[in-house]
């Protein structure tokens, strides 16, 4: 027999529809994914967003906004509560898709896979928020940034990089890289570097430490958000490379760990990721 509860949240998700005008700006925005958070208060309409990611971490002022879950655990009672009026989702989630159809509910499909990507979701949140000219200032300035990298390193001969987007904490295990197709593959290339493992067709391919040796990176960069940034614990994670020091990157201790919340994130923030990568390629000579 169901619950009181969930009978009520059966009947409003799938008897009462809400009625909204098609084109209106979007008045109350659930996003789930951390930055389609960020690009929506970027565009002035912070005021807007009901519910979050559960990993939503920034702006500083989103921190008592209520949460939803995420891609695979979406709340679908508290988004009914919440009564959006527009779904920002990143990946497909049937479920989610489901109820908003169930309630009128607009879902804006966000396809930041790609550097283009970014720039693309920026556009088209700005048309339903109606902060187009925020919108076109916001993309203005992110593509500013990483136009003023490339020149930077215009010319300059190319390291090679690996880069890791996940692995075991203490061990070289479940390594997790970056390859063609993707905005961190791309970032490599702006900042001035080749991606060692950027020929294979799997966007995130998993890699063995022997394969990494193989390629003999000249650059080994280490993506960890939220890890503790300190001298001790930046050391000891770069140790764990020492097993490979026959790799250029181990023994010219070219190893570096980029802790930054929002260094995964595809949002005009990872501007600042670019500009960093570039500076630890190509580091500028001491005067």
């Amino acid at each position: 027999m169901l619950k009181p509860r969930v009978i009520w949240w059966f009947v409003l998700a799938f008897s009462v529809p809400v009625v909204r005008a098609v084109d209106a700006p979007a008045q109350r925005i659930i996003t789930i994914a951390p930055h389609a958070a960020e690009i929506v208060c970027a565009l002035g309409a912070c005021d807007r967003l009901v519910g979050v990611s559960k990993f939503c971490v920034y702006p500083p002022e989103l921190a008592q906004r209520a949460r939803v879950g995420g891609l695979f655990d979406a709340d679908l009672e508290k988004i009914v509560i919440l009564r959006p009026d527009l779904i920002v989702l990143r990946g497909r989630n049937q479920s989610v898709e489901r109820l908003a159809h169930s309630l009128n509910v607009r879902i804006f499909f966000d396809e930041t896979d790609t550097i283009a990507g970014i720039g693309q979701c920026v556009r088209e949140l700005g048309k339903r928020l109606d902060r187009q000219d925020a919108a076109e200032a916001l993309v203005a300035s992110f593509e500013s940034r990483l136009n003023a990298v490339r020149q930077r390193v215009a010319g300059k001969k190319k390291p090679r990089v690996f880069v890791t987007v996940s692995r075991l904490r203490g061990k070289l295990a479940n390594i997790l890289t970056s390859s063609h197709g993707a905005f961190l593959d791309e970032m490599i290339e702006i900042a001035g570097g080749e991606n060692v493992f950027g020929h294979l067709d799997m966007t995130y391919p998993q890699v063995s430490p022997e394969s990494i040796a193989a390629q003999r990176p000249d650059v080994i960069i280490e993506f960890m958000p939220g890890t503790e940034a300190s001298p001790e614990k930046l050391a000891s994670l770069r140790r764990e490379w020492r097993a490979m020091g026959t790799v250029p990157a181990v023994a010219n201790d070219r190893i570096y760990i980029i802790t930054a919340d929002h260094s995964l994130m595809p949002s005009p923030r990872f501007a600042k990721i670019v500009e960093q990568v570039a500076r630890l390629l190509h580091p500028e000579p001491s005067k």
